[in-house]
């Protein structure tokens, strides 16, 4: 066991009194020795290092991931005075490289080290949620068939992907649908529906809380059944369940563990026949490959200025790098601009697949969406109910008459 503290510090004595053999660091380390700190700390490759929060000014974050990339068996524990509290970016990126063991000066070494952290720990410590505060995990409704999912994606921002979503979401309330906003960065998928700051809005963080996270990159059966409730219990608007992203107030949020947003669809197919996945702008996000992984179909938006159409294509050829055929991805073009590729070139010679919708300008209308959270599908529903319809192939639920039979009087022979 590596100890990085001050040599008078009292964890030597713990860890001796808990059978370990202690080779002590002191420090502190400034940004040059932690370079050093952690290259001899790859060599010895030890079975523990405790790490005083103080001995690094200011922990170098990079360093110990690729630290954590390179002895990924090396078990890392951050103690963590009280001074240094949530929302705290270093913080929140050591629990981004899976590093759960976050404790304070209080917690017996020993007790520590007998344990396995979750990022359920962690996550409850950032929002200083304990334990008890979560209550139990309730039923869970029945499956349904024949459910699809849809990723909507696009190669950079403002081409009008979330409020595609939004706007298929409504059309596609008859068949039960339910939209998960991916984008834990700039969530935006439930502005369209409700003002920023509304209260009534569900917040990632109680989620995350409630949340052990995978072990071995499997969920376990009391985290499948708490993500099932949530997404049965999200916030019903419309007819359309949306699953939102974190509160856009959060300063920080922790790390959302991988395998989330694939939790999320599956929960959602098995409550809804149709769900739609709002992903992040960037592809360098997690959780935008794992929307692409786990969908059904996938539509790629564009508008026609160049840059757009450049910026589409990338994303297409990632998404040939990630061997996504393309017979599951359908093209959007929403006609946002006056300047660039005609709908034939783009779809001829720069975007060549099928073409979904070409959605026409209207600033007017969508500004005025925007600004009363009220999207134009539920006006205009007919028109986006036919995008669903071609998009997925599958023809709304009808819903039951309440009088399904119809009789029509005839006059009496002879009669008025």
């Amino acid at each position: 066991m590596v100890l990085v503290a001050a040599e008078e510090s009292p964890r030597i004595a713990e860890a001796e009194a808990w059978g370990a053999t202690v080779q002590m660091l002191a420090g502190p380390h400034d940004a040059e020795s932690q370079t050093m700190l952690w290259l001899s700390l790859m060599r010895a490759s030890p079975d523990v290092i405790w790490i005083v929060w103080e001995m690094l000014s200011p922990p170098a974050v990079e360093l110990i991931h690729q630290f954590r990339v390179v002895r990924g068996h090396v078990r890392l524990v951050i103690e963590v005075p009280p001074t240094v509290a949530p929302p705290n970016p270093e913080l929140s990126a050591l629990v981004s490289f899976g590093i759960y063991d976050l404790v304070g000066p209080d917690d017996a070494l020993a007790a520590v080290l007998a344990r396995q952290p979750t990022y359920g720990d962690v996550a409850r410590w950032h929002l200083n949620t304990p334990s008890s505060e979560i209550g139990p995990v309730a039923s869970v409704d029945p499956e349904v068939a024949a459910a699809q999912t849809v990723a909507v994606i696009a190669g950079k921002g403002g081409v009008g992907k979330t409020s595609f979503v939004a706007n298929c979401l409504v059309a596609a309330a008859a068949w039960g649908a339910v939209g998960i906003d991916a984008d834990y960065i700039k969530p935006t998928l439930s502005v369209a529906f409700h003002a920023p700051d509304d209260p009534d809005q569900g917040d990632l963080g109680q989620l995350l809380a409630a949340l052990e996270g995978p072990v071995e990159g499997h969920w376990t059966a009391h985290d499948q059944h708490t993500i099932r409730e949530w997404v049965r219990q999200a916030d019903l608007v419309a007819g359309v369940r949306l699953v939102p992203g974190p509160r856009r107030l959060t300063p920080v949020m922790p790390a959302v563990p991988p395998g989330l947003v694939t939790a999320l669809a599956e929960a959602s197919s098995k409550l809804a026949r149709l769900t739609l996945i709002d992903t992040p702008g960037s592809t360098l996000e997690y959780s935008w490959l794992e929307a692409v992984q786990v969908a059904d179909w996938i539509v790629l938006m564009t508008s026609p200025e160049f840059a757009a159409v450049l910026e589409a294509r990338d994303v297409l050829r990632k998404l040939d790098h990630l061997q996504i055929p393309r017979n599951r991805v359908w093209l959007v073009i929403n006609q946002r601009g006056r300047s660039g590729y005609s709908t034939a070139e783009i779809v001829e010679t720069q975007l060549p697949l099928p073409l979904l919708a070409v959605i026409p300008e209207d600033r007017g209308k969508w500004h005025h969406a925007w600004r009363q959270h009220y999207p134009p599908a539920l006006r205009e529903r007919r028109i986006w109910t036919g995008i669903v319809q071609k998009m997925i192939g599958v023809e709304p639920d009808r819903p039951r008459k309440k009088y399904p039979f119809r009789f029509r009087k005839t006059r009496p022979e002879g009669g008025f």
